[in-house]
């Protein structure tokens, strides 16, 4: 259902020509009401079925296909679809579409962003009907793959007085157009629609406040119980590690020692982690985590990643962006050069810097490393953000240890 950008206004007039009005005259000021438009006792069934459908859902995306499903079945359309507007109001941001196999969707490429004849009802959110959507000024055709379509029906749909979206149908099967009976169920069913999205959205909202609260429930448990816990038991065996004989006995204490100092530094980072803000799309952390499955299919073994402080909520944008771009470059160094069969990728956050760690045991000192290109880019980045770039042998003189640390304030 893709189709040219809308025209000029004399194509809006034509458009307005072209709309449909519910058939019969009715006394001034009286409202009108859903039996005007719609006489079949039939068909009132099937809309108060179909409202029940889409309102017994509190999942925002199932909601929108059941809306479709619901009008299709409704007014005998081939094909529907609902496309939900952008934030700033033009155009579309969502398009969920029935009736076209997914295989065939593919071919057509591209979803529509409210162009041509789904415009209109974008910049006029009007109910718009028209016999042949081929014949009107806006339309310029299908592209390749795409099914000829005629007869249409377009209705907005308002969630608490602001159009959310528009409900699209196509292609009236058994008649040539759609009738002022199917206007008045789409535009009925329009509104029923539009308190299933803001409830789901008001659910989807009490959702993430729950969670936010476990979230933050758990977070302070950890903090102030499993910490402390392990905290106390670090220090009790320091402690014992003194009183024993047995060298061997009190390296095995000590190990343990040190396998606490670092869980309890794997619970902080989950901390910062439960204790960021949920924000659209992948966090700083899910990025790193990200490069090093993506690192993994040319190392052809995992590489380990240690993460501490507040990286999703601490560190600017800039400097994430910065940042992932390092590790990017320095894990393709490894897998070009070093022949590695170890690679530990740690990043820290402290409040005021951040400090993030390649090291890997592979062949090739870090001199070996320090006049190449990839080094020089890292180097000029860290410089940019007022930071730097060192580099060093592995503690037991094998590999290279690329650090790379900047200024957070």
């Amino acid at each position: 259902m893709r189709h040219a950008s809308t025209s000029g206004a004399g194509s809006h007039d034509d458009s307005d020509r072209r709309r449909a009005t519910p058939a019969g005259s009715r006394p001034p000021g009286r409202r009108v009401t859903l039996h005007d438009q719609v006489e079949d006792p039939d068909r009132l069934r099937s809309l108060v079925n179909a409202v029940l459908s889409i309102g017994s859902d509190l999942s925002l995306p199932e909601v929108l296909r059941r809306i479709v499903e619901a009008a299709v079945a409704l007014v005998d359309a081939r094909y529907g679809a609902l496309g939900v507007l952008a934030a700033d109001g033009h155009g579309l941001a969502e398009f969920v579409h029935i009736g076209l196999p997914p295989e065939r969707a593919a071919e057509i490429g591209h979803l529509p962003t409210g162009k041509g004849i789904l415009g209109l009802v974008v910049v006029d959110p009007r109910p718009l009907r028209l016999d042949d959507l081929t014949t009107h000024p806006d339309s310029f055709g299908f592209p390749p793959g795409h099914p000829t379509m005629r007869s249409f029906l377009g209705v907005p749909i308002r969630v608490r007085g602001q159009v959310f979206g528009n409900l699209y149908l196509t292609d009236k099967i058994g008649e040539p157009a759609f009738s002022p009976d199917d206007e008045g169920l789409a535009v009925a069913l329009a509104g029923a629609a539009g308190i299933a999205i803001d409830n789901a959205r008001l659910h989807g909202r009490v959702r993430d406040l729950i969670l936010i609260e476990d979230r933050e429930r758990i977070a302070a448990d950890l903090h102030d119980t499993v910490i402390q816990r392990l905290f106390a038991t670090g220090l009790a065996l320091q402690g014992t590690v003194r009183a024993i004989d047995n060298t061997e006995a009190a390296q095995r204490v000590q190990a343990a020692v040190e396998d606490l100092d670092e869980t309890i530094r794997q619970i902080r980072s989950t901390i910062f982690a439960l204790q960021a803000p949920r924000v659209a799309g992948r966090g700083l952390r899910a990025e790193i985590l990200a490069l090093a499955t993506e690192a993994a299919a040319s190392l052809r073994f995992e590489p380990r990643v240690r993460l501490d402080g507040p990286l999703d909520h601490g560190v600017p944008p800039q400097v994430g962006d910065q940042l992932l771009a390092v590790l990017r470059e320095a894990l393709s160094n490894v897998v070009r050069h070093a022949g590695a069969s170890r690679v530990v990728v740690a990043v820290e956050a402290t409040g005021t810097r951040l400090v993030a760690t390649v090291s890997d045991d592979g062949v090739g000192g870090a001199a070996e490393r320090a006049g190449g290109k990839g080094i020089v880019n890292l180097r000029n980045r860290a410089e940019a953000l007022g930071g730097s770039l060192t580099l060093s042998a592995g503690t037991d003189g094998k590999g290279t240890v690329v650090r790379w640390e900047v200024p957070l304030s």
